[in-house]
């Protein structure tokens, strides 16, 4: 669901006016039924903002656009600075119709943030039905399992998405940055999905085992003709430091050793198939539903099982755990 929640971007004469135009005026927008939103110049300039801190580089035109749910978390337009940090976040800080139901509106939203795996093998698709079904509109972004921990930690979310261990999703958490005290997390599994290995097409190897695929990304060996392959040597892909399935394979598959410092992170774990399908001596982990067999080749080998799961720091909240249900049937309907 992606009803606009300003009716315009603000973005007037201010562009072309005085660095201070709007110092003196208050602009209302009409909000698209959430509250009309008003823009207080004054406040604004009051804490030293002048017009160009945001114009051009926030507010680039000066024709109305309008604000989506989705981009409350995605740091653009007014949440670049309102994050609920660096200036207040909340729905009735800018919503001001009186009119207005703000506890329900407020109420009946949840923020979930993390995994891409989570999201587009789960939590995207099932969206609208869960919705539906609860009643609660759903603000996703989609990043990493480690980003959404750390945002989930700092208070930036209801949830964060998991597509790993707990353990594996604190030390992605931890190379994104996480230097707060570790709360009481509770993970709460919605499905399962699978992370598998990819090649080339090209690639005369089909089956490797842990023990092979461990020397591979470790760097113990470091040429194809040690597994019949062409002698040439290995191009390891992976996903970002901070995700949870490259936490997830050096959990399982490398019993914690260390990746190779020539294994080449990706910045989205679905360009690990992207960089293999390029290079016919690559090789990399990526979750199946990510693997394009029209690009790449799955290798055959142990089953690596992963959870798709919602983190929480201690129990859901009422709400959350109808949105957690509420998931988990959308998932025993899947294939």
């Amino acid at each position: 669901m992606r009803k606009p929640l300003l009716a315009a971007a603000l973005a007037t004469a201010a562009l072309a006016g005085p660095a201070r135009a709007t110092s003196d005026k208050a602009l209302v927008y009409d909000g698209a039924g959430q509250g009309k939103v008003v823009f207080d110049g004054r406040l604004h300039a009051s804490k030293g903002l002048v017009c160009k801190d945001c114009h051009v580089d926030l507010f680039g035109t000066r024709k109305k656009a309008l604000i989506s749910v989705d981009d409350h978390v995605a740091g653009k337009a007014c949440f670049a600075c309102h994050d609920g940090h660096a200036a207040p976040g909340a729905c009735v800080d800018c919503h001001r119709d009186p009119s207005l139901d703000r506890a329900r509106s407020v109420s009946r939203m949840l923020r979930l943030k993390g995994a891409a795996s989570v999201v587009d093998s789960l939590v995207k698709p099932a969206r609208a039905a869960v919705e539906k079904a609860t009643g609660v509109s759903l603000v996703i972004d989609k990043s990493n399992a480690g980003k959404g921990l750390v945002d989930l930690i700092e208070g930036r979310c209801e949830a964060a998405m998991a597509s790993a261990s707990l353990e594996a999703t604190l030390e992605a958490a931890r190379q994104a940055g996480l230097t707060r005290a570790v709360p009481d997390l509770r993970m709460h599994v919605i499905g399962t999905s699978e992370v598998v290995f990819v090649v080339h097409p090209s690639n005369p190897v089909k089956a490797l085992s842990w023990e092979q695929l461990r020397d591979i990304h470790t760097g113990k060996i470091a040429s194809w003709k040690a597994f019949g392959g062409r002698d040439e040597p290995i191009h390891v892909y992976t996903d970002a430091a901070a995700s949870a399935t490259r936490g997830l394979v050096k959990q399982v598959v490398l019993a914690n050793a260390e990746y190779a410092s020539s294994a080449k992170a990706v910045d989205f774990v679905k360009k690990v198939n992207e960089e293999v399908a390029r290079d016919p001596a690559g090789v990399g982990a990526l979750g199946k539903e990510f693997a394009d067999p029209a690009m790449v080749r799955i290798v055959e080998t142990r089953k690596v099982e992963r959870p798709l799961a919602l983190v929480t720091v201690g129990e859901p909240s009422p709400m959350l755990r109808q949105v957690v249900e509420a998931y988990r049937a959308e998932a025993q309907k899947q294939p």
